[in-house]
């Protein structure tokens, strides 16, 4: 179409086979008839706008003589009004020429085209859009860095509070006009980029890229798996995989993979969930050379537990109990072995069970601590500066956390006297929503904690697990070989050693100062060494 019809120019055109009058192609019938082509080596000629857009014939004699079969019959043209090419032509504006010739010219013509009848997007458009999904983006990536919720409670228009997402998106447009042009009710219907689904296509798009780097990170290197399950906040059972390996620098790297739901922690259910994981990845169960689980039965057990099921895949995926884990029970367990310490932990955990119980409750020790800072500060016991006296709430310990024992302690020790008019009030009240029962775990509660003997386990606990805490610390941080595992145990016994051969007079001191303080009754020291 672009070179337009072939109208082939010769000098001398071949003569017909008439016997009578033979005759030959006129050049200067191109001149009539621009839509005419010719073909030397059929020496016939053609229609193009109809060969081009050809339809069925429309059942006159010889119509597709202009089409497929070409025509040669030269004493037909120029035959007046029956002239073969104006017979062609036809005299309707309808017939199946002009029809095509109608279609060739709307090709030609692009202001008629479908894609300039289509309104297109202009660049402007296109800025507009990606600016409004960067927004987007950029909020679920903060949130999620911040480990914020995306969604509130009532999202709608008239909502006093929308959730963190559309408040954040809100607090940017306020403060960029060209953001705020585009996002919220200043955008299309479809293109919002804030709906519930959207987040979670980006944030599974922002995983995918994170699992992708991990990937690579890892290559070919031998790796271990570390895994643990617990449930969430719906109840539901999560498995969480961590990969630790050695890059290509020599460096041990720990690497958060993913988190699966799982049905039921079964040893067959969990190794089904990681062998998906690992085949997702494209990870090599055969390069598995390590497994650090908690010491469940489902994890460790010998014949049926995960990381048996493992090891008859791979045999050099040695299974390794978590070191800090079995740290932290070993000195539970142990301080659970001396009568007064276990008597101790077990005190510990009804003051703090009946004073963080209830919301009344907590507000009334955080009201106590509130008045105890006021009058030390008042007294120049206590110093102030950004960050200081903070108020809080008693924490209860966790059998596998040691350094939860350490940090319920020391929050006894700072609260002390809040919490003990915290209990004294729920001792002493009779009023509505009140028991008997409380009233009594509550009085003898005041008695334990006005207690001597309590208050000296109490600052013993509190140097002891202060190193112990210490060595867990350290152990968790980073990653330890043998030796200097074993160097911080030795120096934790030496620190131990230490606070028992020369600590009691300090130790001594601050109990008697803390007792005497808080108006708690002293055993006399020199007649019991008399």
């Amino acid at each position: 179409m672009k070179h337009g019809p072939y109208q082939f120019h010769k000098d001398e055109y071949p003569i017909d086979d008439s016997t009578n009058h033979p005759r030959k192609f006129q050049y200067h019938w191109f001149k009539s008839f621009p839509w005419l082509e010719y073909s030397p080596t059929q020496d016939a000629v053609y229609c193009f706008p109809c060969f081009l857009f050809y339809r069925k014939p429309v059942g006159r004699r010889g119509s597709d003589k202009f089409k497929v079969e070409g025509f040669k019959k030269w004493k037909k043209v120029n035959n007046g009004k029956d002239c073969a090419f104006l017979t062609h032509m036809g005299k309707d504006s309808k017939s199946a020429h002009n029809y095509a010739v109608k279609c060739y010219d709307n090709l030609k013509n692009k202001q008629c085209h479908l894609e300039q009848l289509v309104e297109k997007k202009r660049e402007e458009d296109i800025k507009r859009n990606r600016l409004r999904l960067k927004v987007t983006i950029d909020v679920l990536r903060w949130l999620a860095f911040q480990a914020c919720s995306f969604r509130g409670h009532d999202e709608s228009v008239g909502s006093t509070n929308q959730g963190n997402f559309l408040e954040m998106v809100k607090l940017i447009a306020s403060y960029d006009d060209e953001i705020g042009a585009i996002v919220l009710g200043n955008t299309p219907h479809n293109a919002k980029y804030t709906s519930p689904t959207i987040q979670k296509e980006i944030m599974h798009i922002i995983a995918s890229n994170v699992q992708r780097e991990i990937r690579k990170e890892i290559g070919d290197a031998k790796f271990c798996l570390l895994v643990d399950e617990s449930r969430d906040e719906s109840r539901r059972e999560k498995m969480v995989v961590v990969i630790r390996f050695v890059d290509k620098n020599g460096f041990t790297r720990e690497r958060f993979l993913d988190i699966v739901y799982v049905l039921d922690t079964s040893s067959a259910t969990l190794k089904h969930s990681l062998s998906f994981v690992l085949a997702q990845h494209q990870l090599d169960v055969s390069k598995l050379h390590g497994q650090g689980y908690d010491g469940a039965s489902n994890m460790r057990g010998e014949w049926n537990g995960l990381q048996a099921k493992f090891m008859e895949e791979c045999p050099y995926a040695y299974y390794i109990h978590c070191f800090t884990h079995q740290l932290q029970l070993a000195l539970l367990v142990a301080s659970k072995e001396v009568a007064d310490a276990h008597n101790f932990f077990d005190h510990l955990a009804l003051v703090v069970t009946t004073v963080v119980s209830s919301s009344k409750r907590n507000d009334e020790l955080h009201a106590n601590q509130v008045v105890e800072m006021e009058n030390l500060i008042e007294l120049g016991e206590l110093d102030t500066g950004s960050g200081a006296n903070q108020v809080g709430t008693l924490q209860r310990p966790c059998d596998t956390r040691w350094s939860s024992h350490y940090a319920s302690v020391c929050n006894l020790l700072n609260k002390y006297k809040p919490t003990l008019l915290v209990l004294k009030s729920i001792a002493t009240s009779k009023g509505p929503g009140t028991s008997p029962s409380a009233r009594a775990k509550a009085n003898g509660a005041v008695k334990m904690m006005m207690s001597f003997d309590f208050i000296f386990i109490l600052h013993v606990m509190k140097e002891l697990m202060g190193i112990t805490d210490l060595l867990c610390k350290k152990l968790q941080l980073k990653s330890q070989d043998i030796v200097n595992a074993m160097d911080g145990v030795k120096t934790t016994k030496v620190l131990i050693h230490k606070l028992r051969d020369n600590g009691w007079s300090k130790l001594k001191a601050d109990v008697l100062s803390f007792c005497v303080k808080h108006g708690v009754k002293t055993p006399d020291f020199d007649s019991t060494n008399k």
